[in-house]
């Protein structure tokens, strides 16, 4: 009997599970896709998603890899849990439909924590630099054209080459800021304690 003949038998769970993971990446490039400011990479030959990344001006302005670009994640990331993004139950849209009970008992304790950290991260920029940062990080696509205006509107920089500068000043001072979150933290509850 020849090989050409044998095929695998079939399996139906196997098919419908398949069909179900098929159809679960679609649903994920579909919510991705409809996110602003969010390039997707999907694989042509199998349909599966193989990357996503928001496009904004840190793509443009700092080094792939580099440790501004990972302090502006960090930051990022910092926000949405503060916020209640970070999961499906903690969305916004979530809490406020299903959500039963008196107001602020869907928050948690980590959302304190970031809220926290948010505070003490503010603390240790200048306001027009922290309100030129947080510009910066709003999902608008028309940022990536744009961003020298909101840095001239928040630090009345004009000249093209010092708003470049300003923003990659920001981000490495958010880098220092990053590093020594532990120790800002401890002192910050130090003088809290003393002015108790």
């Amino acid at each position: 009997m020849s090989k050409k003949g044998k095929k695998k038998p079939y399996d139906p769970a196997a098919a419908a599970r398949h069909r179900q993971e098929r159809a679960e990446s679609a649903a994920e490039i579909a919510r991705l896709r409809a996110q602003p400011s969010t390039a997707v990479n999907v694989d042509k030959r199998t349909g599966r998603l193989t990357g996503a990344w928001r496009l904004n001006c840190f793509n443009t302005l700092l080094p792939a890899g580099g440790h501004e670009r990972m302090a502006i994640d960090w930051l990022e990331e910092t926000i949405r849990t503060a916020s209640g993004e970070n999961g499906a139950e903690r969305r916004p849209d979530y809490i406020r439909g299903t959500a039963s009970g008196a107001p602020g008992q869907n928050v948690t304790n980590w959302m304190i924590a970031a809220g926290l950290d948010l505070h003490i991260i503010e603390q240790q920029f200048r306001p027009d630099d922290i309100r030129m940062l947080m510009a910066l990080m709003q999902p608008d696509a028309d940022l990536m054209t744009r961003w020298r205006a909101v840095v001239e509107k928040y630090t009345l920089e004009t000249d093209p080459r010092a708003q470049a500068a300003r923003v990659r000043a920001a981000c490495a001072h958010l880098v220092w800021v990053k590093d020594r979150m532990p120790m800002l933290r401890r002192q910050y509850h130090e003088r809290k304690a003393e002015a108790a």
